[in-house]
């Protein structure tokens, strides 16, 4: 299934990629040519402009007999300074060529419908146009002064300029798809980055419903084999079936926690878990718990040890905090068959640790990472002990919800050591 999302995520990526390479390399192409031709249409004009006033200042006096005499005396300076590689061709207002220095495909017969085109309309032109084999760009300047009309055409063959941009299109098209293929392969593998919690949460969310559903199933077997046994003997009385109706009901019990603790579970997965935050004496808390632990450690032959800090006073949730030290105390004295548990309390640098060691059966360091998950246990000896391997993923979330830090270091065979930092 993630491999088919993965696969999906990648495809769709790659339609956005390229979209998104098209839009940009037409974009730069695009943007580039218009910005070029705009150029060199003023490029163009500044120079039509400059040849007409060098004829201009030049022949003011021989205009009865124009085109003669301007042909005749025009300077080699004209020609030497141009400031552009282009033709030029100047027509009176008769459209009478006046003057032309054409390169060596002659076009002006071509272009010339564009020059009487401006001397009708009295405005510029500028044309982009397809003679023969080549391209040619044409800028028509119109002039109206005391002279009279005429006009000025510049002319440029683009075969240049048409590699140019032929060699840009290439080019872009070489980028886009090369980096198309480059995010593609980087989409891939973030997209594999991404999707990696979520599979993880997926999976554990599934292996949660099973390890619920085996919980619920043991006690419920073993409560209706207890209850069909009652109900089989018609003739006894409850007396006679208390081991079986106690069976149950111990069953029950067991239930009603695990429930209770996948509906706390539940709500934290909602974000629902609120805070009811008092002032309140941890060290009583802590002591308490203890106190009530002792009991059962003693009837284990297990040492039992408290060093804990007088009148330590937190702000924070008192039922939550109550049933985190109580989930960390019994978790050591439950695992613990030989030896000691040493709860501590005590403040380390102006910060609040509570110390919950144990000489019990430790934790394989492989299973350190996941020892507040859900339903998680270390191995065999764990699950005998009937635990729900809930309670350390709710210590967690506790820890968590208040903002502290819930850590564990453990040796397998030598014990572990559970530490709260508030």
């Amino acid at each position: 299934m993630f491999k088919k999302l993965h696969l999906k995520l990648t495809a769709y990526m790659g339609v956005i990629l390229i979209l998104f390479m098209f839009f940009v390399a037409a974009g730069i192409y695009n943007f580039t040519r218009i910005v070029f031709e705009d150029g060199n249409k003023e490029l163009m004009k500044t120079e039509a402009i400059r040849i007409y006033n060098y004829k201009s200042r030049g022949f003011p006096e021989f205009f009865i007999n124009n085109e003669a005499l301007f042909r005749r005396l025009r300077p080699n300076s004209l020609i030497e300074s141009k400031r552009l590689d282009a033709c030029y061709i100047v027509y009176d207002e008769h459209l009478t060529r006046v003057f032309s220095d054409e390169g060596e495909i002659p076009i002006a017969n071509d272009i010339k419908t564009l020059a009487e085109k401006s001397l009708e309309e009295g405005r510029d032109l500028y044309e982009t146009l397809k003679i023969g084999r080549f391209n040619y760009r044409v800028y028509t300047k119109y002039f109206n002064d005391i002279s009279g009309q005429s006009v000025v055409q510049v002319y440029q063959n683009t075969v240049n300029e048409d590699i140019l941009w032929s060699f840009l299109k290439n080019v872009l098209l070489v980028i886009g798809v090369t980096g198309t293929i480059i995010l593609l392969g980087l989409s891939y593998f973030l997209t594999g980055q991404a999707l990696k919690p979520i599979k993880e949460t997926w999976i554990r969310q599934k292996d949660f419903v099973a390890d619920a559903s085996h919980e619920l199933r043991t006690p419920l077997t073993v409560i209706q084999t207890n209850l069909d046994v009652v109900l089989s003997d018609e003739d006894g009385r409850v007396s006679n079936n208390e081991i079986w109706l106690d069976n149950a009901y111990s069953e029950t019990k067991v239930m009603a926690k695990l429930i209770d603790q996948l509906l706390m579970m539940a709500k934290a997965d909602n974000n629902e878990g609120k805070l009811d935050l008092t002032d309140f004496s941890f060290s009583e808390v802590v002591e308490n718990v203890c106190h009530n632990m002792k009991v059962i450690a003693e009837n284990k032959k297990i040492e039992f040890i408290m060093n804990i800090e007088e009148d330590m006073i937190i702000k924070a949730d008192y039922d939550k905090m109550r049933r985190l030290v109580v989930i960390l105390v019994d978790n050591a004295v439950k695992y613990t068959e030989q030896g000691r548990v040493t709860v501590s309390l005590f403040t380390d640098r102006n910060r609040k640790v509570l110390l919950v060691e144990d000489t019990g059966i430790g934790i394989n360091e492989r299973d350190i990472d996941r020892i507040f998950d859900r339903f998680y246990r270390a191995d065999k000896a764990r699950h005998r002990e009937g635990g729900t391997g809930l309670g350390l993923s709710i210590a967690k979330w506790i820890a968590h919800m208040h903002r502290y830090s819930l850590t564990v270091e453990s040796t397998v065979n030598e014990g572990s050591k559970f530490t709260l930092r508030m």
